[in-house]
């Protein structure tokens, strides 16, 4: 569906606006503090702005109407609602205590609680799920521009790799989060001036429910929606799958970096999250509206069968004036770019913070300076963004990476992180342990399976196995080892990196 001129010249003019952005935020870098932690001093609004773009990609808007389309609410658990589930939890558990370490990355975080080692094979595990997850939203933004400015997706991939590339790597988290905030302002006006206008298309609320099965309604497996195939294991599965899976995210916590205080941290988290889950459900009954608009001829029910992903552009099409479509396609743009810059900047974070920085500092006698960090940094995002470039060149299927990277984070990192900070007895033998169980159990998984995964045998739904059981596994190992290893591996407290002990103050050596 390719944009007229007056549409392309505002996605253009958003494109180039981004750069400019970066330029300024660039001004303003006086050192590794600002450009990783964004000097430790933003407040609520921001913080807040910041995670919600992050959270708010084009899988929520393009994807959960198209699956709504067809299963209602059902096909959206996972996102909005489960990834909504993230940030509510980690607001609750983890911000505060994460912001109070001072840490640079999430890696870091790690090596806080459990020591360098554990932190380093954390750092292991971040980058390679989260390149995945970075090259799920590169391809979504070369698929975006193909359609919007009618290039090949090669090219398309390529141009929108580089304007991200070029904010992030001048201005880093606050170049990050200062586009988040134009970005954020642009989504919302998009979605919510066009749901309205929808509604009124499909002829009100009561045409919209009478098009509509009763099921597509239900955010619960009701006994009607279990007849279709959605009982509460694969509920469970979806809903907490990614609700905690996400929440071992890197970008995720580089936002409770960059906030004045642990309590600000906090409320940024609970608030967007809240929001998200309110708000995602625009794009959800906008899918189950185009149900009704199929049946009256509004919309073209073989284009819809054919990608109901693109429903969303086609109602916009349909409802706005050639500008306002502009503002529309440039917020969908926004959303995919709020999510890919902040993931690629926390992998980069991670890579330069808590590989690079350590084994250079182990080689030589000099420390890595100020200035030294942040160019690892910058050298770290372009080698990311071009890893995923080519990665998205080769496989531009967009499901499957962010679900790999996700999946990846939850086995492997949920337990030793939420252990870390509640359970004293957590030790790095148990961590690292669990950790690579994980890892590897996922892995097998794929590679039996394939890309696609095993998620039904003997015509029994297993889905909920491979969301939840690989996680689940990985937390049992990491208490055993930590329970067996107590006397030759003690525990040690939960440190900040200024040396301060955050918890568990009486398993210092004395």
């Amino acid at each position: 569906m390719q944009a007229g001129s007056t549409e392309l010249i505002v996605v253009v003019m958003y494109l180039v606006a981004m750069v400019v952005v970066g330029i300024i935020v660039a001004r303003r870098i006086k050192g590794s503090d600002d450009f990783l932690a964004g000097g430790r001093n933003k407040p609520f609004w921001l913080v807040t702005a910041t995670l919600f773009a992050t959270w708010w990609c084009g899988g929520v808007v393009l994807g959960a109407s198209g699956a709504a389309y067809y299963d209602g609410f059902m096909g959206a658990i996972y996102d909005p609602y489960g990834a909504g589930l993230t940030l509510v939890l980690a607001g609750i558990l983890t911000m505060k205590i994460v912001h109070d370490a001072k840490v640079n990355s999430l890696a870091e975080f790690y090596t806080c609680r459990y020591g360098s080692w554990a932190g380093k094979f954390s750092g292991i595990v971040i980058i390679p799920a989260y390149t995945a997850f970075c090259t799920g939203q590169l391809v979504a933004i070369g698929k975006v521009l193909q359609s919007l400015l009618g290039w090949n997706y090669g090219v398309s991939i390529l141009v929108g790799t580089l304007i991200i590339l070029a904010y992030t790597i001048l201005g880093g988290i606050l170049a990050v989060a200062w586009t988040d905030v134009f970005q954020v302002v642009l989504l919302l006006v998009g979605v919510i001036i066009l749901f309205p206008g929808v509604i009124k298309l499909a002829g009100g609320w009561e045409a919209v429910k009478a098009a509509a099965p009763a099921t597509h309604f239900s955010l619960f497996p009701t006994a009607a929606v279990r007849e279709l195939g959605f009982g509460w294991l694969w509920w469970l599965g979806a809903f907490l799958g990614v609700g905690l899976g996400t929440m071992a995210g890197p970008d995720l916590y580089q936002r409770a970096i960059i906030a004045k205080d642990g309590k600000t941290a906090v409320a940024a988290s609970v608030t967007s999250g809240i929001g998200y889950w309110v708000l995602g459900a625009l794009p959800i009954i906008m899918g189950i509206a185009a149900i009704g608009l199929v049946k009256t001829g509004v919309l073209d029910g073989a284009l819809v069968d054919e990608d109901s992903e693109m429903i969303i552009l086609m109602l916009a099409h349909k409802i706005f004036p050639p500008i306002v479509n502009g503002v529309f396609l440039a917020s969908l743009v926004a959303a995919i770019m709020s999510t890919a810059d902040s993931g690629l900047f926390a992998t980069a974070a991670v890579l330069a913070n808590d590989i690079f920085k350590p084994l250079f500092e182990r080689k030589g006698e000099k420390k890595l300076s100020d200035k030294g960090l942040i160019t690892a940094t910058r050298i770290s995002i372009v080698a990311i963004a071009g890893v995923g470039l080519v990665i998205g060149l080769g496989l531009p299927n967009i499901y499957t990476f962010l679900i790999i990277g996700f999946q990846l984070l939850f086995h492997s990192l949920f337990f030793p992180l939420i252990l870390g900070i509640y359970w004293k007895k957590a030790n790095a033998r148990g961590a690292v342990a669990g950790m690579i169980v994980g890892v590897v159990i996922p892995l097998v998984w794929l590679i039996i399976g394939g890309f696609d995964g095993i998620y039904v045998i003997n015509d029994v739904d297993v889905e909920w196995i491979w969301a939840l059981g690989p996680g689940i596994a990985s937390g049992l190992v990491m208490i055993i080892v930590s329970l067996a290893t107590q006397k030759s591996h003690p525990a040690r407290p939960l440190y900040n990196t200024e040396g301060k002990i955050l918890k568990f103050a009486d398993l210092a050596k004395k």
